[in-house]
């Protein structure tokens, strides 16, 4: 019999500032890695305007995590001291793993005066934490969409099979078999969802969700929903909602995060903290 998954916990975002001065949407930090393993931070970035982004994300380090950086609206331009310089567009998708250490800028590109988009941290297995740094961007054209009657999604990372059909990112994570999706409800729609085996949030950046439960319980614009284990998410919508689901399989490791540095011990960020400030990361 399938089990449909319940609600473990509602986290509301919260305004936030970083960068050199940019306004945004803190919808998970420091101190829930416990509750979101293997995530560890997810940003959403919304201006109309250039006020509210300030002077971008100037350079600065990473050390022991990877960043998917995901546009709905306007772009980023990346450069890092590897010598990359790309920039994605209005639904693209940008990749980076820190690893031992990078040292990079991210500055926000409007679209008609516009920008919306957001930025997810998620952690590496310790084993993997000291590997070479990595550099990845991907076009809308690139990412695979599943459509359904009432919904579409369109899938950002990992891979995923829904109704028969089996869809693959550009970009798969081999062991927190992290999942990302992109999903559009339509006005009182209804998406049934097989994920199971795996941590499972979704993020509502847009309208309000209803659980498909016996409590009927909402989640409304700007809310993290964390979800019991099961083997499917019902959800319905009264209005056009879209929003992100996010899961993988948790690494059940200490972590230990000093800004843009994420270890597993506090000898391992100081470490960090030390080469980078010798200049080490550039070498």
């Amino acid at each position: 019999m399938t089990q449909a998954r319940s609600l473990l916990e509602v986290v509301p975002a919260r305004p936030a500032s970083d960068g050199a001065g940019v306004k945004l949407k803190r919808v998970m930090g420091s101190g829930q890695h416990k509750l979101m393993d293997p995530f560890l931070m997810l940003d959403e970035i919304r201006a109309d305007g250039s006020g509210d982004l300030g002077a971008g994300f100037p350079a600065h380090p990473h050390r022991g995590i990877e960043t998917v950086s995901y546009m709905k609206l306007g772009g980023f331009r990346h450069e890092d001291h590897l010598g990359n310089q790309r920039s994605i567009k209005s639904g693209g998708v940008q990749w980076m793993k820190s690893g031992k250490g990078i040292v990079h800028s991210e500055m926000p590109i409007l679209e008609n005066d516009e920008l919306h988009g957001f930025q997810i941290w998620l952690n590496m297995p310790a084993a993997r934490k000291m590997s070479d740094p990595e550099y990845l961007d991907i076009s809308e054209n690139d990412l695979p969409v599943l459509s359904c009657e009432g919904w579409s999604a369109r899938l950002l990372l990992g891979e995923v099979e829904i109704d028969g059909r089996q869809l693959s990112a550009p970009l798969k994570r081999e062991v927190t078999d992290a999942l990302l999706l992109d999903v559009s409800l339509e006005e009182d729609g209804i998406a049934k969802l097989p994920l199971s085996d795996k941590k499972l949030m979704v993020y509502v950046y847009e309208g309000e969700l209803k659980l498909q439960t016996d409590s009927d319980q909402l989640i409304s614009q700007s809310e993290l929903a964390v979800f019991a284990e099961g083997d499917e998410l019902v959800l319905s919508a009264e209005r056009q909602t879209g929003f992100l689901i996010m899961a993988g399989k948790p690494l059940n490791e200490p972590v230990v995060q000093y800004g843009p540095f994420v270890m597993n011990s506090r000898e391992e960020v100081m470490q960090a903290v030390t080469e980078y400030q010798r200049g080490e990361f550039l070498s």
